[in-house]
């Protein structure tokens, strides 16, 4: 099982290209939003972007 810290230290503007960018990696035909493939797949991304919405 993988360790997620609590206080990732990545920019937003980092997260947000990583966010953009992993769209290119996502399945569009599995039915889920890339919103919670990214959730699963990227959760120190995931909270960054979650804290700044």
């Amino acid at each position: 099982m993988k360790r997620v810290s609590k206080k990732p230290k990545i920019s937003l503007q980092e997260v947000e290209k990583h966010y953009q960018s992993s769209s290119e990696n996502y399945d569009i035909d599995s039915g889920e939003s890339h919103l919670a493939y990214y959730r699963d797949k990227h959760p120190n991304y995931y909270r960054v972007l979650s804290e700044n919405v």
